[in-house]
């Protein structure tokens, strides 16, 4: 027993590796007394908290009822595992919408230089720098064209790949602009072979042909994205996220700067960073891994704490861990990474924390774990999804 407590610690610290998480949901399935020995040790670590960290009690309740009526024959293996993957994650929340597809390009008829906002909706659009827009999709050709007809960017198994773009020093560096909608994921091979990671709701401009700049590398972005950054000593990578600029040679970082959201967030993975107000490069802070730069647009107040990054990329994972965000907050990651518009009558719902980890899930099902911690009902019309008590 003294071997599995070490494991639900490491559950909680979220420093367990897969095949322990494995291990441990297998002994959770064993039987019942397993199960609620795992529950209670969960409440236990949780009675002093300020934050919610939900037990899951309806969701369990149903995990029993599939149990029971399926004891004495063949289990429905796909409700057990889903109604048990709440109590592994005590939340499941999934990220269906992260579709690693290989999408292909279909042009459509657009005004030159025409907003991707007024595009199909719910497509990723990409606007070059000759004013073309064409939509990404499953289906049509395998390249990338511009106006003239040169090919700009090759298919890639998730995204688009700019490596093979031919050099010419008369060029002039220009920009092309990417967004990605609400519900979706996007990945980038930017010339230089830099890798970027786009989260839903995210619009990012980036050079066409990075081997073009002589100085510096330098993308702008407005959401979140993932960055590999190729290394080049001569040539430092600068991410422009609104107020804040990130500096890097090569490294790995995610950046959270979503125009809605009061903060701008630099998690650091590998390497170093550094952060500063684009206004004010004196307030320049560094950054080592396993650590974040918040800046406060409020305030304007830039500060450095010691964090655990899996908490900020597990998005790339088709996971979201919560770790003490306001309901508020959580309902703005609802909004995105489920492409719906969620309206709160419940005002005092807005500051309750929460910590726990999603994955998996219907947006029903997250809704009804939340409510069974801090109780609400909920109504779903198409898209939209009104709160109420």
């Amino acid at each position: 027993m003294q071997e599995k407590t070490i494991l639900i610690e490491k559950f909680l610290a979220r420093t367990i590796s897969k095949s322990e998480r494995r291990a441990l949901k297998k002994w959770i399935l064993q039987n019942k007394d397993n199960l609620t020995f795992f529950k209670n040790e969960i409440r236990k670590r949780s009675e002093n908290t300020l934050y919610h960290h939900f037990d899951g009690t309806e969701a369990f309740q149903k995990f029993l009822v599939t149990v029971e009526k399926n004891h004495s024959k063949k289990v429905n293996l796909g409700n057990f595992l889903r109604y048990a993957a709440i109590f592994i994650g005590m939340l499941a929340l999934g990220f269906g919408t992260f579709q690693f597809f290989g999408p292909e390009l279909v042009p459509i008829t657009v005004t030159l230089g025409e907003s991707p906002e007024v595009a199909p909706e719910n497509n990723i659009v990409i606007t070059l720098a000759d004013g073309t827009t064409q939509v990404i999709s499953p289906d049509g050709k395998k390249e990338l064209l511009d106006k003239a007809g040169k090919i700009v960017a090759q298919k890639q198994v998730g995204g688009l790949d700019f490596r093979n773009i031919n050099d010419n020093p008369k060029e002039n560096l220009v920009f092309n602009e990417i967004y990605v909608p609400y519900g979706q994921t996007f990945h980038i091979t930017l010339s230089d072979g830099t890798k970027v990671w786009l989260n839903a709701g995210t619009r990012f401009k980036f050079p066409q042909n990075l081997n073009l700049s002589s100085q510096n590398r330098i993308v702008f972005l407005d959401g979140e994205a993932f960055f590999d950054v190729s290394k080049d000593g001569e040539r430092p990578f600068i991410v422009n996220a609104e107020n804040l600029d990130v500096r890097v040679l090569g490294t790995e970082f995610n950046v959270s700067a979503y125009k809605a959201d009061g903060q701008i967030a630099t998690t650091l993975v590998e390497g170093s960073v550094q952060v500063y107000e684009n206004s004010n490069p004196d307030t320049k802070i560094l950054l080592s891994p396993n650590y974040q730069a918040s800046f406060t647009k409020e305030n304007g107040a830039l500060t450095k704490k010691k964090v655990n990054p899996q908490i900020y990329i597990g998005w790339m994972n088709n996971r979201l861990v919560i770790d003490e965000l306001s309901f508020e907050q959580i309902l703005r990651k609802l909004e995105r990474t489920h492409n719906v518009s969620i309206i709160n009558t419940v005002e005092s719902l807005n500051k309750e924390i929460y910590k726990g980890e999603f994955e998996n899930e219907s947006i029903e099902s997250i809704l009804t774990t939340i409510a069974s911690s801090t109780p609400f009902t909920y109504t779903i019309e198409k898209n939209v999804i009104t709160i109420s008590k």
